[in-house]
Protein backbone atom coordinates (compact mmCIF):
# COMPACT_ATOMS: atom_id res chain seq x y z
CA UNK A 1 0.00 0.00 0.00
CA UNK A 2 1.46 3.13 -1.05
CA UNK A 3 1.23 5.85 1.35
CA UNK A 4 0.26 9.31 0.40
CA UNK A 5 2.84 11.98 0.49
CA UNK A 6 2.21 14.89 2.88
CA UNK A 7 2.00 18.26 0.59
CA UNK A 8 4.24 20.93 1.40
CA UNK A 9 3.18 23.51 2.58
CA UNK A 10 3.02 26.78 0.21
CA UNK A 11 5.40 29.39 1.51
CA UNK A 12 3.59 31.84 -1.14
CA UNK A 13 0.10 30.97 0.64
CA UNK A 14 1.79 30.79 4.27
CA UNK A 15 2.94 34.32 3.48
CA UNK A 16 -0.58 35.16 2.34
CA UNK A 17 -2.00 34.28 5.31
CA UNK A 18 0.48 36.13 7.61
CA UNK A 19 -0.34 39.37 5.45
CA UNK A 20 -4.05 39.00 5.62
CA UNK A 21 -4.28 38.93 9.65
CA UNK A 22 -1.63 41.62 9.65
CA UNK A 23 -4.18 43.93 7.60
CA UNK A 24 -7.22 42.34 9.49
CA UNK A 25 -5.22 43.67 12.38
CA UNK A 26 -4.64 47.32 11.51
CA UNK A 27 -8.21 47.24 10.08
CA UNK A 28 -9.60 46.51 13.92
CA UNK A 29 -6.54 49.11 15.27
CA UNK A 30 -7.87 51.65 13.09
CA UNK A 31 -11.23 51.37 13.62
CA UNK A 32 -10.87 50.63 17.39
CA UNK A 33 -8.68 54.65 17.09
CA UNK A 34 -11.14 56.29 14.96
CA UNK A 35 -14.07 55.11 17.17
CA UNK A 36 -11.97 56.17 20.43
CA UNK A 37 -11.20 59.73 18.79
CA UNK A 38 -14.94 60.18 17.64
CA UNK A 39 -15.69 59.70 20.83
CA UNK A 40 -13.26 62.10 22.65
CA UNK A 41 -14.65 64.81 20.14
CA UNK A 42 -17.97 64.26 20.87
CA UNK A 43 -17.46 65.47 24.30
CA UNK A 44 -16.65 68.90 23.28
CA UNK A 45 -19.03 71.41 24.89
CA UNK A 46 -17.86 74.06 23.71
CA UNK A 47 -15.51 75.15 20.76
CA UNK A 48 -13.24 78.21 21.62
CA UNK A 49 -10.84 78.22 18.66
CA UNK A 50 -7.33 76.39 19.43
CA UNK A 51 -7.72 76.31 22.97
CA UNK A 52 -10.27 73.58 22.46
CA UNK A 53 -7.72 71.76 20.22
CA UNK A 54 -4.17 72.53 21.98
CA UNK A 55 -5.40 70.43 25.30
CA UNK A 56 -4.79 67.44 23.87
CA UNK A 57 -2.79 68.54 20.63
CA UNK A 58 -0.24 70.82 21.83
CA UNK A 59 2.66 69.71 20.27
CA UNK A 60 0.65 69.70 16.63
CA UNK A 61 -0.58 73.22 17.38
CA UNK A 62 3.38 74.37 18.17
CA UNK A 63 4.59 72.61 14.77
CA UNK A 64 1.86 74.13 12.72
CA UNK A 65 2.32 77.58 14.02
CA UNK A 66 5.67 78.08 12.13
CA UNK A 67 4.02 76.35 9.01
CA UNK A 68 3.81 78.59 5.52
CA UNK A 69 -0.37 77.66 6.16
CA UNK A 70 -0.27 79.72 9.00
CA UNK A 71 2.67 82.23 8.52
CA UNK A 72 1.94 82.81 4.73
CA UNK A 73 5.96 84.79 4.97
CA UNK A 74 9.38 82.22 5.26
CA UNK A 75 12.78 82.08 3.41
CA UNK A 76 13.14 81.92 -0.29
CA UNK A 77 15.31 78.63 -1.34
CA UNK A 78 14.21 78.14 -4.70
CA UNK A 79 13.26 81.86 -6.09
CA UNK A 80 16.10 83.75 -8.38
CA UNK A 81 17.38 86.68 -7.16
CA UNK A 82 15.43 86.10 -3.31
CA UNK A 83 17.19 83.03 -2.06
CA UNK A 84 17.47 83.72 1.16
CA UNK A 85 15.41 86.42 1.93
CA UNK A 86 11.69 86.87 3.22
CA UNK A 87 8.99 86.58 1.10
CA UNK A 88 5.42 84.81 0.70
CA UNK A 89 1.94 85.43 0.05
CA UNK A 90 1.59 87.51 3.03
CA UNK A 91 3.80 90.59 0.98
CA UNK A 92 3.16 88.88 -2.31
CA UNK A 93 1.16 90.16 -5.03
CA UNK A 94 -1.36 88.73 -7.44
CA UNK A 95 -3.70 89.25 -10.67
CA UNK A 96 -6.43 88.14 -8.68
CA UNK A 97 -7.32 89.80 -5.64
CA UNK A 98 -4.43 91.65 -5.27
CA UNK A 99 -2.39 90.79 -2.26
CA UNK A 100 -3.51 90.44 1.38
CA UNK A 101 -2.32 93.42 2.52
CA UNK A 102 -5.60 95.33 1.13
CA UNK A 103 -7.64 92.29 1.28
CA UNK A 104 -7.32 90.84 5.18
CA UNK A 105 -10.31 90.00 5.66
CA UNK A 106 -11.43 88.58 2.38
CA UNK A 107 -8.26 86.16 2.56
CA UNK A 108 -8.99 85.41 5.91
CA UNK A 109 -12.24 83.55 4.81
CA UNK A 110 -9.65 80.49 3.93
CA UNK A 111 -6.36 81.54 6.39
CA UNK A 112 -6.35 78.81 8.90
CA UNK A 113 -5.97 81.09 11.55
CA UNK A 114 -8.02 83.95 13.13
CA UNK A 115 -4.95 86.20 13.40
CA UNK A 116 -4.90 87.93 9.92
CA UNK A 117 -6.42 91.09 10.33
CA UNK A 118 -3.57 91.80 13.58
CA UNK A 119 -0.74 89.79 11.74
CA UNK A 120 -1.06 87.60 14.82
CA UNK A 121 -0.07 84.47 13.91
CA UNK A 122 0.25 82.98 17.63
CA UNK A 123 -0.96 78.92 18.24
CA UNK A 124 -4.17 80.73 19.99
CA UNK A 125 -5.24 82.16 17.36
CA UNK A 126 -5.25 78.84 14.77
CA UNK A 127 -8.49 77.58 13.14
CA UNK A 128 -8.05 74.01 13.28
CA UNK A 129 -11.18 73.33 11.70
CA UNK A 130 -10.94 74.70 8.33
CA UNK A 131 -8.38 71.50 8.00
CA UNK A 132 -10.02 68.89 10.16
CA UNK A 133 -13.78 69.72 9.85
CA UNK A 134 -16.63 69.04 6.91
CA UNK A 135 -18.76 71.47 5.66
CA UNK A 136 -16.92 73.76 8.27
CA UNK A 137 -17.17 78.01 6.98
CA UNK A 138 -14.83 80.81 8.47
CA UNK A 139 -14.00 84.56 8.51
CA UNK A 140 -11.13 86.53 9.20
CA UNK A 141 -11.87 86.62 12.66
CA UNK A 142 -13.62 83.60 13.52
CA UNK A 143 -16.08 80.48 12.40
CA UNK A 144 -18.93 81.78 10.32
CA UNK A 145 -22.16 82.45 12.57
CA UNK A 146 -24.08 80.09 9.67
CA UNK A 147 -22.11 77.30 10.97
CA UNK A 148 -22.26 75.37 14.48
CA UNK A 149 -18.80 75.57 15.21
CA UNK A 150 -18.93 73.62 18.33
CA UNK A 151 -21.00 70.82 16.02
CA UNK A 152 -18.34 71.25 13.68
CA UNK A 153 -15.54 70.57 15.83
CA UNK A 154 -16.71 67.25 17.42
CA UNK A 155 -16.99 65.70 13.90
CA UNK A 156 -13.22 66.43 12.75
CA UNK A 157 -11.00 64.23 10.98
CA UNK A 158 -7.76 63.60 8.97
CA UNK A 159 -8.32 66.18 5.61
CA UNK A 160 -10.70 65.26 2.97
CA UNK A 161 -10.83 66.10 -0.57
CA UNK A 162 -13.51 68.32 0.03
CA UNK A 163 -11.76 70.23 2.74
CA UNK A 164 -8.94 71.01 1.38
CA UNK A 165 -10.61 72.30 -2.07
CA UNK A 166 -12.73 74.60 -0.58
CA UNK A 167 -9.99 76.75 0.15
CA UNK A 168 -7.57 75.52 -2.94
CA UNK A 169 -10.22 75.19 -5.64
CA UNK A 170 -12.03 78.57 -4.64
CA UNK A 171 -8.51 80.55 -4.71
CA UNK A 172 -8.73 83.71 -6.62
CA UNK A 173 -12.47 84.37 -5.44
CA UNK A 174 -14.54 81.29 -6.84
CA UNK A 175 -14.71 77.79 -8.36
CA UNK A 176 -11.22 77.42 -10.97
CA UNK A 177 -10.40 80.98 -10.46
CA UNK A 178 -6.69 80.61 -10.03
CA UNK A 179 -5.02 76.97 -10.45
CA UNK A 180 -7.34 76.37 -13.12
CA UNK A 181 -6.67 71.98 -12.39
CA UNK A 182 -8.11 72.28 -9.17
CA UNK A 183 -11.84 72.27 -9.27
CA UNK A 184 -14.55 71.81 -6.25
CA UNK A 185 -16.28 68.58 -8.83
CA UNK A 186 -12.98 66.59 -7.28
CA UNK A 187 -14.26 66.75 -3.93
CA UNK A 188 -17.41 64.59 -4.51
CA UNK A 189 -18.10 61.39 -3.77
CA UNK A 190 -17.98 59.71 -6.62
CA UNK A 191 -15.12 61.37 -9.15
CA UNK A 192 -14.43 59.96 -13.15
CA UNK A 193 -11.04 58.72 -14.34
CA UNK A 194 -11.59 61.57 -16.66
CA UNK A 195 -11.38 64.26 -14.28
CA UNK A 196 -8.58 62.53 -12.51
CA UNK A 197 -7.22 59.42 -12.17
CA UNK A 198 -5.82 59.37 -8.86
CA UNK A 199 -8.51 61.17 -7.18
CA UNK A 200 -10.84 58.90 -8.78
CA UNK A 201 -8.88 55.72 -7.34
CA UNK A 202 -9.69 56.87 -3.72
CA UNK A 203 -6.67 59.07 -3.22
CA UNK A 204 -6.21 62.03 -1.09
CA UNK A 205 -4.16 65.19 -1.26
CA UNK A 206 -1.81 63.97 1.11
CA UNK A 207 -0.95 60.70 -0.47
CA UNK A 208 1.09 63.28 -2.38
CA UNK A 209 1.60 66.35 -0.63
CA UNK A 210 2.44 64.63 2.88
CA UNK A 211 3.39 66.13 6.12
CA UNK A 212 5.98 66.59 7.81
CA UNK A 213 4.95 67.87 11.64
CA UNK A 214 1.75 69.68 10.21
CA UNK A 215 4.34 71.49 7.30
CA UNK A 216 2.82 70.45 3.61
CA UNK A 217 4.94 69.25 0.77
CA UNK A 218 4.88 70.59 -2.64
CA UNK A 219 5.78 73.66 -4.94
CA UNK A 220 4.23 75.10 -7.61
CA UNK A 221 5.52 77.19 -10.53
CA UNK A 222 4.08 80.80 -8.38
CA UNK A 223 5.00 79.66 -5.13
CA UNK A 224 7.53 81.57 -2.96
CA UNK A 225 8.40 79.71 0.05
CA UNK A 226 8.69 76.15 0.49
CA UNK A 227 7.12 74.15 3.90
CA UNK A 228 9.46 71.10 3.45
CA UNK A 229 12.63 69.88 2.24
CA UNK A 230 10.47 67.21 0.38
CA UNK A 231 10.06 66.80 -3.21
CA UNK A 232 6.83 65.98 -4.34
CA UNK A 233 7.03 64.22 -7.98
CA UNK A 234 5.63 61.33 -10.02
CA UNK A 235 8.92 59.70 -10.01
CA UNK A 236 8.74 59.50 -5.88
CA UNK A 237 9.81 55.96 -4.45
CA UNK A 238 6.01 54.06 -4.11
CA UNK A 239 4.39 55.88 -7.06
CA UNK A 240 6.08 55.88 -10.56
CA UNK A 241 9.82 55.31 -11.44
CA UNK A 242 12.15 57.52 -13.76
CA UNK A 243 11.58 54.98 -16.25
CA UNK A 244 7.55 54.42 -16.16
CA UNK A 245 6.80 53.02 -18.99
CA UNK A 246 7.18 49.23 -20.06
CA UNK A 247 10.79 48.36 -20.81
CA UNK A 248 12.05 49.27 -24.34
CA UNK A 249 9.55 52.13 -24.47
CA UNK A 250 10.38 54.82 -26.59
CA UNK A 251 8.54 57.19 -24.08
CA UNK A 252 11.29 56.07 -21.20
CA UNK A 253 13.83 58.18 -23.39
CA UNK A 254 11.30 61.47 -22.97
CA UNK A 255 11.60 60.99 -18.86
CA UNK A 256 14.57 62.87 -18.57
CA UNK A 257 13.33 66.03 -20.61
CA UNK A 258 9.68 65.66 -20.89
CA UNK A 259 7.82 65.63 -17.26
CA UNK A 260 4.90 63.44 -16.75
CA UNK A 261 2.34 66.29 -16.83
CA UNK A 262 3.14 67.26 -20.16
CA UNK A 263 1.37 64.14 -22.03
CA UNK A 264 -0.96 62.69 -19.26
CA UNK A 265 -3.12 66.00 -18.59
CA UNK A 266 -4.22 67.11 -21.95
CA UNK A 267 -6.95 69.58 -20.42
CA UNK A 268 -7.86 71.43 -17.74
CA UNK A 269 -11.43 73.39 -16.58
CA UNK A 270 -13.16 69.71 -17.31
CA UNK A 271 -15.78 70.43 -15.08
CA UNK A 272 -16.41 73.88 -14.27
CA UNK A 273 -14.66 76.48 -16.68
CA UNK A 274 -11.55 78.11 -15.77
CA UNK A 275 -10.77 81.73 -15.71
CA UNK A 276 -7.95 82.82 -18.45
CA UNK A 277 -7.75 86.52 -18.07
CA UNK A 278 -8.79 89.47 -15.18
CA UNK A 279 -9.06 93.00 -16.41
CA UNK A 280 -9.20 94.91 -12.92
CA UNK A 281 -9.96 98.44 -15.30
CA UNK A 282 -12.88 97.82 -17.52
CA UNK A 283 -15.79 96.63 -15.39
CA UNK A 284 -19.09 95.69 -16.02
CA UNK A 285 -21.90 95.68 -13.70
CA UNK A 286 -23.74 92.41 -12.98
CA UNK A 287 -26.63 91.35 -10.66
CA UNK A 288 -26.54 87.60 -10.86
CA UNK A 289 -24.05 86.94 -7.71
CA UNK A 290 -25.22 85.59 -4.35
CA UNK A 291 -25.46 88.76 -2.86
CA UNK A 292 -28.65 89.24 -4.92
CA UNK A 293 -27.03 92.95 -5.46
CA UNK A 294 -25.32 94.89 -8.28
CA UNK A 295 -21.62 94.38 -8.04
CA UNK A 296 -19.44 95.68 -10.87
CA UNK A 297 -16.76 93.00 -11.31
CA UNK A 298 -13.47 92.99 -13.74
CA UNK A 299 -13.88 91.66 -17.08
CA UNK A 300 -13.50 87.60 -17.33
CA UNK A 301 -12.64 85.50 -20.14
CA UNK A 302 -13.26 82.02 -19.01
CA UNK A 303 -12.78 78.92 -20.76
CA UNK A 304 -13.66 75.46 -20.68
CA UNK A 305 -10.92 72.36 -21.08
CA UNK A 306 -8.50 74.37 -22.41
CA UNK A 307 -5.04 72.39 -23.49
CA UNK A 308 -1.74 73.28 -20.96
CA UNK A 309 0.89 74.59 -22.78
CA UNK A 310 4.48 73.74 -22.43
CA UNK A 311 7.16 75.63 -20.14
CA UNK A 312 10.56 74.71 -19.29
CA UNK A 313 11.06 74.57 -15.60
CA UNK A 314 14.03 73.44 -13.30
CA UNK A 315 11.97 73.87 -10.41
CA UNK A 316 13.52 77.11 -9.85
CA UNK A 317 11.17 80.55 -10.27
CA UNK A 318 10.99 84.26 -10.63
CA UNK A 319 8.07 86.16 -8.63
CA UNK A 320 7.65 89.83 -7.53
CA UNK A 321 6.28 90.79 -4.70
CA UNK A 322 4.52 94.31 -3.81
CA UNK A 323 8.12 95.67 -2.88
CA UNK A 324 9.30 95.38 -6.01
CA UNK A 325 9.80 97.82 -9.17
CA UNK A 326 8.02 96.58 -12.55
CA UNK A 327 10.26 95.15 -14.74
CA UNK A 328 8.15 94.52 -18.51
CA UNK A 329 9.01 91.60 -20.67
CA UNK A 330 10.17 92.18 -24.22
CA UNK A 331 6.35 92.56 -24.90
CA UNK A 332 5.97 95.17 -22.79
CA UNK A 333 4.00 92.59 -20.36
CA UNK A 334 4.89 93.06 -16.10
CA UNK A 335 5.46 88.94 -15.58
CA UNK A 336 4.31 88.14 -11.76
CA UNK A 337 5.95 84.60 -11.56
CA UNK A 338 7.03 82.58 -14.05
CA UNK A 339 9.54 79.25 -14.23
CA UNK A 340 13.29 79.21 -14.47
CA UNK A 341 14.66 77.24 -16.79
CA UNK A 342 15.22 76.83 -20.37
CA UNK A 343 15.82 74.19 -23.45
CA UNK A 344 19.92 74.46 -22.86
CA UNK A 345 19.64 74.02 -18.97
CA UNK A 346 20.10 70.05 -17.99
CA UNK A 347 18.27 70.54 -15.21
CA UNK A 348 14.92 71.66 -16.91
CA UNK A 349 12.37 69.61 -18.06
CA UNK A 350 9.08 70.46 -20.09
CA UNK A 351 6.02 70.59 -17.78
CA UNK A 352 2.01 71.22 -18.55
CA UNK A 353 1.91 74.68 -17.44
CA UNK A 354 -1.24 77.74 -17.89
CA UNK A 355 -0.84 81.21 -18.70
CA UNK A 356 -3.13 83.76 -16.48
CA UNK A 357 -3.21 87.62 -17.94
CA UNK A 358 -3.78 90.40 -15.85
CA UNK A 359 -4.48 94.22 -16.04
CA UNK A 360 -3.83 96.04 -12.71
CA UNK A 361 -2.94 99.75 -11.58
CA UNK A 362 0.26 100.96 -10.57
CA UNK A 363 2.26 104.07 -9.76
CA UNK A 364 4.73 104.04 -13.07
CA UNK A 365 7.00 102.24 -10.77
CA UNK A 366 5.11 99.43 -8.41
CA UNK A 367 1.95 97.19 -8.48
CA UNK A 368 -0.72 98.84 -6.27
CA UNK A 369 -2.58 96.96 -3.99
CA UNK A 370 -6.25 97.86 -3.16
CA UNK A 371 -9.41 96.99 -1.73
CA UNK A 372 -11.08 94.99 -3.96
CA UNK A 373 -14.86 94.18 -2.29
CA UNK A 374 -14.79 98.49 -2.50
CA UNK A 375 -14.53 98.27 -6.41
CA UNK A 376 -16.71 95.44 -7.14
CA UNK A 377 -19.32 97.15 -4.61
CA UNK A 378 -18.76 101.05 -5.31
CA UNK A 379 -16.91 100.56 -9.00
CA UNK A 380 -14.56 103.22 -7.43
CA UNK A 381 -11.03 102.06 -7.44
CA UNK A 382 -9.68 105.75 -7.12
CA UNK A 383 -11.27 105.24 -3.15
CA UNK A 384 -10.26 101.29 -3.19
CA UNK A 385 -6.38 102.84 -3.65
CA UNK A 386 -7.06 105.52 -1.25
CA UNK A 387 -8.27 102.98 1.26
CA UNK A 388 -5.31 100.62 0.81
CA UNK A 389 -2.11 103.10 0.11
CA UNK A 390 -3.81 106.58 1.60
CA UNK A 391 -3.13 108.13 -1.39
CA UNK A 392 -4.87 109.72 -4.29
CA UNK A 393 -4.20 108.58 -7.76
CA UNK A 394 -5.77 110.71 -10.47
CA UNK A 395 -5.41 109.42 -13.47
CA UNK A 396 -5.14 106.02 -12.60
CA UNK A 397 -2.29 103.92 -14.74
CA UNK A 398 -2.80 100.12 -15.29
CA UNK A 399 -0.63 97.76 -16.76
CA UNK A 400 -0.70 94.41 -18.61
CA UNK A 401 0.47 91.48 -16.17
CA UNK A 402 0.80 87.55 -16.51
CA UNK A 403 1.91 84.70 -14.65
CA UNK A 404 2.85 80.86 -15.29
CA UNK A 405 0.88 78.30 -13.16
CA UNK A 406 2.38 74.59 -12.93
CA UNK A 407 -0.66 72.42 -13.68
CA UNK A 408 -0.47 69.12 -11.58
CA UNK A 409 -4.01 67.46 -11.14
CA UNK A 410 -6.32 66.04 -13.73
CA UNK A 411 -4.04 63.65 -14.70
CA UNK A 412 -6.22 61.80 -18.10
CA UNK A 413 -6.67 58.31 -18.29
CA UNK A 414 -3.52 56.93 -19.76
CA UNK A 415 -5.50 56.09 -23.26
CA UNK A 416 -5.88 59.76 -23.20
CA UNK A 417 -2.50 60.46 -23.33
CA UNK A 418 -0.73 62.04 -25.89
CA UNK A 419 1.58 59.97 -28.15
CA UNK A 420 4.37 60.34 -30.79
CA UNK A 421 1.98 61.91 -33.41
CA UNK A 422 0.47 64.43 -31.27
CA UNK A 423 3.72 65.98 -30.55
CA UNK A 424 5.69 65.43 -33.97
CA UNK A 425 2.86 65.64 -36.37
CA UNK A 426 0.05 67.74 -35.26
CA UNK A 427 2.48 69.42 -33.57
CA UNK A 428 0.68 69.90 -30.18
CA UNK A 429 4.22 71.31 -28.71
CA UNK A 430 4.96 74.67 -29.19
CA UNK A 431 8.48 74.44 -30.53
CA UNK A 432 9.12 77.50 -31.02
CA UNK A 433 8.02 79.00 -27.75
CA UNK A 434 10.06 76.19 -26.01
CA UNK A 435 13.07 77.46 -27.76
CA UNK A 436 13.85 75.60 -30.96
CA UNK A 437 14.42 76.48 -33.84
CA UNK A 438 11.42 76.36 -36.62
CA UNK A 439 10.89 77.10 -39.79
CA UNK A 440 7.30 77.47 -41.14
CA UNK A 441 5.55 77.95 -44.52
CA UNK A 442 3.80 80.78 -45.85
CA UNK A 443 1.03 79.70 -44.17
CA UNK A 444 2.56 79.31 -41.28
CA UNK A 445 3.11 75.41 -41.20
CA UNK A 446 5.69 73.88 -39.14
CA UNK A 447 8.33 72.74 -41.00
CA UNK A 448 11.18 71.93 -39.39
CA UNK A 449 11.90 72.03 -35.36
CA UNK A 450 15.57 71.53 -34.47
CA UNK A 451 17.11 72.00 -31.14
CA UNK A 452 20.27 74.60 -31.93
CA UNK A 453 23.60 72.78 -32.54
CA UNK A 454 21.67 69.62 -33.63
CA UNK A 455 19.84 68.65 -37.12
CA UNK A 456 17.07 66.42 -36.01
CA UNK A 457 13.93 67.61 -37.40
CA UNK A 458 11.10 67.25 -34.48
CA UNK A 459 8.85 68.19 -36.74
CA UNK A 460 8.24 65.23 -38.46
CA UNK A 461 11.49 62.84 -36.47
CA UNK A 462 13.51 63.18 -40.10
CA UNK A 463 17.05 64.30 -40.10
CA UNK A 464 18.24 67.27 -42.62
CA UNK A 465 21.00 65.36 -43.42
CA UNK A 466 18.92 62.23 -44.78
CA UNK A 467 16.80 65.03 -46.44
CA UNK A 468 19.66 66.01 -48.88
CA UNK A 469 20.78 64.40 -51.62
CA UNK A 470 23.69 62.47 -51.19
CA UNK A 471 26.31 63.93 -53.77
CA UNK A 472 29.54 62.28 -51.50
CA UNK A 473 31.23 59.04 -51.48
CA UNK A 474 30.76 59.45 -47.91
CA UNK A 475 27.19 58.72 -46.25
CA UNK A 476 25.47 61.87 -44.41
CA UNK A 477 22.65 59.81 -42.53
CA UNK A 478 22.52 60.19 -39.08
CA UNK A 479 25.62 57.66 -37.82
CA UNK A 480 23.82 54.11 -36.97
CA UNK A 481 21.00 54.31 -39.08
CA UNK A 482 22.75 52.51 -41.93
CA UNK A 483 23.18 49.83 -39.56
CA UNK A 484 19.80 49.44 -37.84
CA UNK A 485 18.61 49.17 -41.89
CA UNK A 486 21.10 46.30 -42.60
CA UNK A 487 20.38 44.68 -39.77
CA UNK A 488 16.72 45.00 -40.22
CA UNK A 489 17.48 43.52 -44.03
CA UNK A 490 19.20 40.53 -42.88
CA UNK A 491 16.15 39.63 -40.33
CA UNK A 492 13.48 40.04 -42.99
CA UNK A 493 15.99 37.76 -45.23
CA UNK A 494 16.22 34.86 -42.32
CA UNK A 495 13.06 34.95 -41.36
CA UNK A 496 11.71 34.72 -45.20
CA UNK A 497 14.13 31.60 -45.62
CA UNK A 498 12.51 30.07 -42.60
CA UNK A 499 9.41 30.16 -43.76
CA UNK A 500 10.18 28.81 -47.07
CA UNK A 501 11.19 25.92 -44.99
Amino acid sequence: MKTRKKPTPDKNQGSARVLVVLLFCLLIASTVSTAAAAGMHNTIQEYDGAGTCIVCHQQAGEDFVTSIHNTWLGTAEYIDGKNGTQTGKLIGVNDFCIGVKSNEALCGNCHAGYGLLENDFSIEKIDCLICHAPDYKKTASGPDPSINATEAARNVGQPTLEMCLRCHATAGGGDNNKRGDLELAMGALNISKDLDVHMSAGMTCQDCHTFVDHHVSGRGMDLRVDDTDVVVSCDNEGCHDPLPHANGSTYNEHTDRIYCTTCHITAYGKVHTVEMSRDWEHRTPNDDNVLGITMYVPTYVRESNPAPIQVWWNRRSEIIDLADPVVFNSDGVLVMAKPSGGIDDPASKIYASRLHLGRQPWDGTYLLPFVTMTVLMQDNMTQALFESTGNIYDPIQYVDTNRYMGIFHGVSPKEDALICDDCHVDHKIDFEALGYEVEKDASGNLISATKPGESLNLADLSSDDTQKEDTDAQSTSTPGFGVVSALCGFLAIVYLQLRRK
